[in-house]
């Protein structure tokens, strides 16, 4: 592979397009100082990939390109192409031509390079000039401080130019490379170990958590399955017996209502029954009177007749006369005795009858009463019972999302044992329904923290966990608690902000003695109504204070915005419902307390008055008996009276009148008077036994009635019930599994019985409740922190590989390093003693290692015996010997490893002249094998290479080159000479 032509425009002092043909072994390159011969140098290695400035003898990339000059404008590029012979096919690109170039623009800073063409890479570039051997770290271009490296620097730094020529520098890097891989996964190995055995501690305990979390999870799995299946037909049942029971409530509704009209007119009835008998007793007692009147006069009558005539002998005498109105004036007496009795009966009758139906009105007020207090109880009573159903699901809801961390919990279930322990902080405060998303949000992260009186307590509680090997806590002591609260000024600031709402500790509330915990915890934490006044606001105070928004967006102190859907469990606003029921609960229960009360006294009331209405029932009835009998005594003295004063007037009539015609009539009238007293006893019976009728039916009904309340009762106790039952059952189903009744029932049915379902739901809950707080998240951790062992574990086999392979590798170009390095100097041991004694007349020489055992660091010596002198070290020689032996060398590793094309620049300018022509007769033996482009001002040089390249500068600062003869050559020499 030969270098054929050069072309170059814009680099350096190259202002015009050059093109250099090299066509012989030995290419001369030569011109005054300064005419930018060496500029060639620079060309060809600047092609080849040089990246180093300085190595250019620029300060920075874009100094290769043309500056100008006074008479020449600067240029914008640089560009340099070399065109290589490549029919021996050294280079692997298959062509018989191998065209590299480079271009550089200034301002933009980017090389670029070209392969035949085609634009490429500077790595492609690297890799051309490597296995070529013409790159710039080979032996391919040598400088005169090449050759004084070689003959001043010490053993392992001339190590460097045997490596160079054993070409064992990709062995060198891919042994560096490997090395770094080699530490870095000696590293990684020891960073996964690390991991590997902090995830097998992890994984200990994480595994006892899943357990027990995917044996949670399968219990709450059977539980889902078979509670809402038992919900479904639950739902299902309870609404059909809902439906059934409300529709028997509105028939019993309706049968009481039915009840109440019929007692209602019998009550009329048997007021209409007793005013009709009450009116037969006076008929039956006015005839009575008259018949014992008639019957009494009928007597006298018929004595009368057969004392007629002993009556008219004492007429005369008047004495009968006399003793008759005597009689009738007693009779008078005793009348009035008997009217002014009857007046008092009718009185003592009538104020029976008012008392009674006074008594009987408030029977039937205190049975409307007991009717209304009995509603007001049911519906009391199934409104407390619903509270305690809300109650105790809210108590199982926060149960469930409080969901303690296994150490937590541990505390909180043996809290006896430490005196001090005051409560989770979720648990001590109170907080209105409108601030419990702000709040909590505030103690999401504090909420499960346990509160104790002092550091004592906190300690005996952590040394119990680790002991009992039962998790973390977190404790606050209140002893060691300072409060935290809002600047004044700033307070100031915030108080007078549209959307202030408060300071959060002032919006809670908390028992006294734990109101350090409060200050502590929220004292310095402002509360507003949305996230653009929290913006607002936190800007106003330079962002020194956590500010949070009622829908629980946060800025904390420092103006980091936390904000989005809320993420919370809503404990507290859990606690604040149930501390709204048992607020309300026992107001309830007292009321429902009263009402009893008012109802056991209206039944009572009720039960007196009905015994005092038995009382005046009875003091009418024998008022009615003893007026009747007073009535019947007067009728019967009126008629007395009647006949006596009609037997003194008739006393003196003829014995004529006193016939059986007046005898005949009273008969008559006597049977009248009778069958009316028959007829009205007859009515009166039969009324009697009406009313006893409707006694019986009244009693009857008001025992249906009462028999009615008491079902009406039961029935609205149990349709209570089966509401409250079912609303329970339907918000479990639609809260707690999202479900509906539909859903549920076709994706859940119901295979057992419901008294299995209900047990196995009884003791699926009760195991639950045995394994205790359950931390769900571990499943998913377990499988995380296994699948980061597993891939750790995999990786830590991986890296061993790798690391076992990467030793290999290394001990594999240690071998290829040694084995090249040895061969190198080997060969070139052999080649030494010939150019040795070519270029010195004589003598020997030959190079060591100086480590033979380590070949692999090991520096090497050179060692020369000039004739007539004995051997020793090079650095022993003189300046001129060294530079001579250093030159010996560079031949002899070429002779052992030929260069397609070697530059060699000026490394003969420290020889004296013998020297120099013994140098440039050695290039034409090594000419065949390899191309030389020699940059030289000595003559014994130039006059024996086979071409000449001049190189001079017609226009200052702008090189031309161009062929010359040997004679021009040598004038150009004199002519350097003379100037120097």
């Amino acid at each position: 592979m030969k270098l054929i032509k050069l072309e170059a425009l814009g680099f350096k002092s190259f202002a015009e397009p050059i093109t250099l043909r090299f066509d012989g072994g030995v290419v001369g390159i030569v011109g005054p100082n300064g005419s930018g011969k060496s500029n060639i140098n620079d060309a060809i290695r600047w092609v080849l990939g040089e990246q180093s400035s300085k190595e250019l003898r620029g300060d920075t990339m874009e100094d290769v390109i043309f500056s100008g000059s006074k008479t020449v404008q600067p240029m914008n590029k640089a560009q340099v192409t070399l065109t290589f012979d490549n029919r021996d096919r050294l280079c692997s690109i298959d062509t018989d031509l191998v065209v590299i170039s480079r271009l550089l623009e200034r301002g933009k800073g980017t090389n670029e390079y070209f392969l035949n063409g085609e634009k490429c890479r500077h790595k492609d570039i690297k890799v051309l000039a490597m296995e070529t051997g013409i790159g710039k770290s080979s032996l391919a271009i040598i400088s005169q401080g090449t050759v004084s490296d070689i003959a001043n620097s010490n053993d392992e730094d001339r190590r460097l130019i045997f490596e160079e020529a054993a070409g064992v520098s990709k062995y060198k890097l891919r042994r560096a490379e490997s090395e770094r891989k080699l530490i870095n996964s000696e590293s990684s190995l020891k960073t996964v170990e690390t991991i590997v055995k902090e995830l097998e501690k992890q994984l200990i305990p994480l595994k006892t958590k899943a357990e027990k979390a995917l044996k949670y999870k399968a219990m709450f799995d059977e539980l889902k399955t078979v509670e809402i299946g038992y919900l479904a037909h639950e739902i299902e049942s309870n609404t059909e017996l809902y439906e059934q029971l409300n529709n028997e409530l509105e028939g019993v509704q309706e049968t009481k209502d039915s009840y109440s009209r019929e007692i209602e007119t019998i009550k009329e009835q048997i007021h209409q029954k007793r005013e009709s008998l009450k009116e037969l007793n006076s008929k039956i007692s006015k005839a009575n009177g008259k018949k014992e009147g008639i019957e009494s006069l009928l007597k006298n009558m018929e004595d009368s007749v057969n004392e007629e005539r002993i009556r008219r002998n004492l007429i005369i005498s008047g004495q009968s006369i006399v003793s008759e109105q005597e009689r009738i004036q007693a009779i008078i007496l005793e009348l009035q005795t008997w009217e002014s009795k009857e007046k008092y009966l009718q009185e003592s009758l009538t104020e029976s009858e008012n008392k009674r139906k006074e008594t009987e009105d408030k029977i039937k007020l205190a049975e409307q009463q007991v009717n209304e207090t009995n509603r007001k109880i049911n519906e009391l009573s199934a409104r407390l019972h619903k509270l305690n159903g809300r109650l105790e699901h809210l108590k199982q809801k926060l149960r469930h999302d409080t969901n303690l961390s296994r150490g937590t919990a541990s505390i909180v279930q043996n809290k006896v044992l430490f005196k001090g322990y005051i409560g989770l902080v979720s648990e001590l405060f109170s907080v209105p329904r409108e601030y419990t998303i702000a709040i909590e949000t505030i103690l999401k992260h504090a909420s499960q923290n346990i509160v104790v009186q002092n550091q004592d307590v906190a300690i005996k509680g952590i040394e119990y966990l680790k002991k009992n090997e039962s998790g973390r806590a977190t404790f606050i002591p209140l002893s060691s608690l300072k409060p935290k609260f809002v600047r004044d000024d700033y307070l100031m600031i915030a108080k007078n902000h549209r959307s202030f709402v408060g300071i959060a500790s002032e919006l809670v509330s908390i028992d006294e003695r734990h109101q350090i915990l409060n200050d502590y915890l929220l004292g310095n934490i402002l509360i507003v109504k949305d996230i653009q006044s929290a913006a607002e606001l936190s800007k106003t105070l330079e962002n020194r204070y956590m500010i949070v928004s009622l829908d629980g967006n946060v800025i904390r102190t420092g103006g980091i915005m936390v904000g989005g859907e809320a993420e919370i469990s809503n404990i507290l606003g859990i606690q604040a419902h149930i501390d709204e029921l048992n607020a309300e609960k026992p107001g309830l229960e007292n009321v429902l307390h009263q009402l009893r009360k008012s109802l056991s006294n209206y039944e009572q009331t009720i039960k007196n008055d009905r015994v005092m209405f038995s009382n005046y029932d009875s003091r009418v009835m024998t008022t009615l008996s003893e007026l009747k009998s007073a009535q019947n005594k007067i009728t019967k003295f009126k008629t007395d009276i009647s006949l006596s004063k009609e037997h003194n007037k008739d006393f003196n009539i003829s014995d004529s009148s006193l016939s059986e015609d007046k005898i005949a009539e009273l008969r008559r009238d006597l049977s009248v008077v009778k069958y009316d007293i028959q007829s009205n006893l007859a009515i009166k019976e039969s009324v009697e036994a009406d009313l006893n009728v409707l006694d019986e039916q009244k009693d009857k009904l008001v025992e249906l009635s009462n028999a009615l309340n008491t079902s009406f009762f039961e029935k609205t106790n149990l349709f209570n019930k089966t509401q409250n039952k079912l609303e329970k059952h339907k918000e479990r189903l639609g809260e707690h599994y999202q479900l509906t009744l539909e859903y549920a029932k076709e994706h859940f049915p119901l295979t057992i019985s419901l008294s299995q379902a209900r047990e196995i739901v009884k003791e699926l809950r009760r195991e639950i409740d045995q394994l205790g707080s359950v931390d769900l998240n571990s499943i998913e951790e377990l499988n995380e922190v296994q699948k980061r062992y597993d891939e750790h574990v995999a990786n830590k086999d991986e890296v061993y590989q790798a690391i076992e392979i990467l030793k290999q590798a290394i001990d594999e170009l240690d071998k290829k390093i040694t084995m090249r390095l040895t061969n190198i100097v080997d060969d070139v041991n052999q080649e030494m003693h010939k150019v040795f004694s070519s270029m010195f007349g004589g003598g020997t020489a030959k190079v060591e290692f100086v480590d033979p055992k380590n070949i692999l660091e090991s520096g090497i010596s050179i060692f020369a015996q000039p004739p007539g002198k004995s051997i020793k070290n090079l650095k022993l020689f003189s300046g001129g010997e060294k530079s001579l032996i250093a030159i010996s060398l560079l031949f002899a590793i070429l002779r052992a490893r030929p260069l397609p094309l070697c530059i060699l620049d000026e490394v003969e300018a420290a020889l004296d002249e013998a020297n120099v022509v013994r140098f440039a007769e050695y290039l034409q033996e090594l000419k065949s094998k390899t191309q030389f482009l020699v940059i030289t001002h000595r003559p014994g040089t130039m006059s024996r290479v086979d071409a000449i390249i001049g190189a001079t500068m017609q226009t200052r600062g702008v090189t031309s080159v161009f062929s010359v003869k040997l004679d021009d050559a040598k004038k150009l020499i004199d002519k350097e000479n003379h100037s120097n």
